[in-house]
């Protein structure tokens, strides 16, 4: 069976402070948030009226947090590069299984990219990823898995709806949270956790909807279970897109 490969690199800095301006003052999920409590230092960057004030103080923030973590930063990435390794061709094959589609030879590496960031943004066009610096190991074995079961995750919903946009495939459309409540259902998945050993989450945000009394991940996670009883997972997902769409008034936030 044909499997990518993950490689781990430090984000650019460019990349980096792009990422860091559009989540601070570009979005209306309160992103900042989680960046302040990991850089309470950071806050001083509201102070500047101007982007260009802005982008000038993140990045000599950027540039002088990584030289004084370099050490920190280094060591983490081989030891993330070690504890992937461990579970890459398990959890790559199992997740193909569950998803029920083969990994296409496009996609042929899967970048991890470190970053000084918490929010941990996905890229669909490059098969890339941010990982924060500065997880344990059981956190950070979760992220990289969630993301990475995006990218065979919409390979596989481009083939059970063909005319699908990409566009629709980020925030703020239907099918992006579908991804973000699936996600992390396939990795709660009993087989899965033999590998992940920990609750994967969702977003809060999601499971403040309700949906016939219970949480949207409930609601979701009991039509997986559902579907998956027959191995079903286009079944599910058909299920699921309808369900959503019944229901887009809710998220429509």
């Amino acid at each position: 069976m044909y499997l990518p490969k993950v490689k781990f690199i430090n984000v650019k800095t460019v990349t980096e402070v792009d990422w860091l301006h559009g989540f601070l003052f570009q979005n209306s999920w309160g992103w900042g948030k989680y960046i302040f409590r990991k850089h309470p230092k950071l806050k001083e960057v509201l102070l500047f009226k101007t982007e260009e004030q802005q982008v000038i103080f993140l990045r000599r923030y950027v540039l002088d947090f990584r030289i004084q973590k370099k050490e920190q930063i280094d060591r983490q990435k081989l030891i993330y590069e070690k504890n992937w390794s461990r579970v890459e061709e398990e959890f790559l094959t199992l997740l193909s299984e569950v998803i029920g589609i083969s990994w296409p030879k496009k996609i042929n590496t899967i970048t991890a990219e470190i970053s000084l960031n918490p929010i941990c943004p996905r890229f669909l066009d490059k098969q890339s990823f941010f990982l924060f610096y500065n997880y344990n190991n059981k956190d950070a074995l979760e992220v990289m898995m969630h993301e990475i079961c995006h990218f065979l995750y919409f390979e596989k919903w481009k083939k059970v709806f063909p005319k699908s946009q990409p566009k629709t495939f980020e925030s703020p459309y239907l099918e992006w949270h579908l991804s973000e409540i699936i996600a992390p259902i396939i990795l709660n998945d009993i087989r899965v956790q033999k590998l992940l050993k920990q609750k994967a989450v969702f977003y809060p945000e999601h499971t403040k909807i309700r949906i016939d009394r219970k949480s949207a991940p409930v609601h979701f996670l009991n039509l997986y279970k559902q579907s998956m009883k027959r191995g079903d997972f286009e079944a599910f997902l058909k299920l699921a897109y309808k369900e959503i769409k019944v229901h887009r008034k809710l998220f429509n936030f």
